[in-house]
């Protein structure tokens, strides 16, 4: 397995994968900004024998700079059940500890999610719900946040921060 980092050369094929995995949601706008000079943020595309079997991302909350965050992450239907999506959560949390990351965390839908539930769990990932008052989009999208140490130190609980779920959503309606 290799990942490729998404470009502007590959940033159409990228957003046709993301659309494939992710219907009716739009990356792009994580994508470019991910092209800047600016920024940390890391998105590639899954390649296993030359084949792109899916997307996955790092990035960082400036409010949160100990943790990593998986972003856009799915391995395409025909690809599933043969362990790829571990092996790539392996090379993100390798690359997070690589960047000084003392923990990975992500959020995904808690309804109609279970193989993804599953697979985060499977791979020692620790799971609250999220309720924030102040990011409303949790209030329409029940969340979850899964997170895991990248050390022996022990997990700090996400305990409801603000994950800026509202303003992602917001995002990629003003760029869809």
């Amino acid at each position: 397995m290799y990942l490729e980092r998404i470009t502007a050369n590959n940033i159409d094929f990228a957003v046709s994968i993301q659309n494939e995995l992710f219907p009716g949601e739009s990356a792009r706008v994580n994508y470019e900004e991910s092209l800047e000079d600016s920024s940390d943020n890391q998105y590639y595309l899954i390649y296993e024998a030359n084949e792109c079997v899916g997307i996955i991302g790092l990035y960082c909350q400036a409010d949160d700079p100990e943790s990593a965050r998986l972003g856009w992450f799915g391995i395409r239907e025909g690809f599933r059940r043969r362990h790829l999506g571990s092996v790539a959560l392996k090379r993100f949390e390798d690359m997070a500890v690589a960047g000084g990351y003392r923990f990975a965390r992500l959020y995904t839908d808690a309804l109609n999610n279970d193989t993804a539930i599953t697979f985060y769990r499977a791979n020692g990932y620790i799971s609250e719900p999220y309720l924030n008052l102040e990011d409303s989009a949790c209030l329409r999208y029940k969340t979850l946040i899964f997170s895991e140490p990248l050390s022996d130190d022990p997990l700090i609980f996400w305990n409801d921060r603000n994950i800026h779920l509202t303003e992602q959503i917001e995002k990629q309606r003003r760029h869809h």
